[in-house]
Parts: C-alpha cells; structure tokens; sequence
C-alpha cells in the first residue's frame, strides 16, 4: 500500500471519499479505515479467487485451502498462512491477482450490489493507478453498474487492466475499494447490503472492522509497514 500521495482532491470526485479515510489509532500494518469511508455499517473482506497456474481453469477458495491446511479461515488472513504449493518445476500451482477482483467475483458483487443500488449513476474511480501513469488527477467515470465491465476497458489503455481502485453510487451508500497491491477487495455497506453478499455462495466473504489489518503480514511475525 502506499501511505502519501502526491496530489490534491480537492474539487474531484475522489474528496469526499479521502475525506473520510484513516486510521484512529497508530499500530502496525495497514487496516481497513484506510481503505474505505468512514461511517457504514458493515464493512467487509471479498477474497480473490486462487487460480491454477497448468491453465486447467481450476479455481480455489481461501477457506478451502486453509480447511485443507488446517489453517484458520479469519478476517486477517494472510496468503502467507497458506502453504506453499509448487509443481515439480518449482513453480507455485495456484495464483491469485493483487489489484483486481476475479472476473467471477466481480460480475457477482456487481449484482449483489445492483439490488440496492436500481439504475442510479454509479463512479469508478482510478486513484494510484492514473498517478502512475502519469495523471493529473485521478480518473473517475460515472456510469451504472451494468457498464463496470465496458468502463474498464475503455479507461485499459489509461490506466491499465487492474481495478477500479474506488466504486460508489450516487447516493453513496457502498464503497468498494481493491488497493493495488492487496489480493482482497474491501466493502463500506449497509448491514442489509452486507447480509447480501455475505449470503451469495458466489463470493467468499468476511465480516471486518475499521480497526481489521489488511496488508500482506496481519497473521505473520514479520516485516510491518
């Protein structure tokens, strides 16, 4: 994750949004209240799916893989709780993207949320992504949710292939933010917005709080930052 940025919001999009994130108290690692807005009711953890590396097209869940380790299925989760699965080339067998939320996740998330949200504009917001790449400001397209698909492909060029960083509706009332080096999406939400997704054998989700750690070493003795 990356702690400064190098511009201002002021007059964006992206200002209420920036507006609202932090942290309340110092700690190690990096937490979800720097990731999503303040002042919802739910928040949630969205694993993205693991997928094998042979090109059968396999998929893995977190919970599976730890089931199968004997690892605990927590909300802080590490990747590097997991064990090391490598082929006899020493190449890992499962893979997961930093960044971007699966294609399945994704379509099903988009629908879950779509039931609360109707046919209100909806903003998809490139933060880091558009500073990388030498922005201006960030890259924010307001569309609806049935067009997220089309909206990433139209700003590739842009920005890349990864994200958006940043979606909300009109009236506000979710945030779903994918940091582009996090291997999950996080979700600011109504409890009842929650209860679907968390209910949608499509997604794998968790509850968190603002105070839950995010980054790579949560779970792990190791480097914090």
């Amino acid at each position: 994750m990356v702690s400064a940025r190098e511009w201002t919001y002021d007059g964006t999009e992206l200002a209420w949004l920036q507006e609202r994130l932090g942290r309340s108290a110092t700690g190690p690692g990096h937490v979800v209240s720097e990731l999503v807005p303040s002042g919802f009711e739910a928040y949630l953890r969205v694993f993205h799916r693991f997928e094998a590396t042979d090109g059968s097209g396999r998929t893995r869940r977190w919970q599976t893989w730890a089931d199968e380790a004997g690892v605990a299925f927590h909300s802080e989760l590490s990747h590097f709780s997991l064990p090391d699965e490598r082929d006899e080339a020493g190449k890992p067998m499962w893979q997961t993207e930093a960044g971007v939320l699966d294609s399945r996740s994704r379509a099903t998330l988009a629908r879950c949320l779509a039931g609360v949200t109707g046919d209100q504009g909806v903003y998809f917001a490139y933060d880091l992504a558009a500073l990388c790449r030498g922005g201006e400001e960030p890259l924010v397209r307001r569309s609806c949710l049935a067009d997220l698909e089309s909206v990433r492909e139209e700003v590739s060029d842009e920005v890349g292939s990864d994200g958006p960083e940043f979606w909300w509706p009109q009236d506000r009332a979710w945030v779903v933010t994918t940091d582009y080096d996090l291997l999950s999406t996080y979700v600011g939400c109504s409890n009842e917005t929650a209860e679907r997704i968390l209910g949608d054998a499509g997604l794998e989700a968790l509850p968190v709080t603002p105070g839950t750690r995010v980054d790579w070493y949560a779970d792990r003795p190791g480097p914090r930052g």
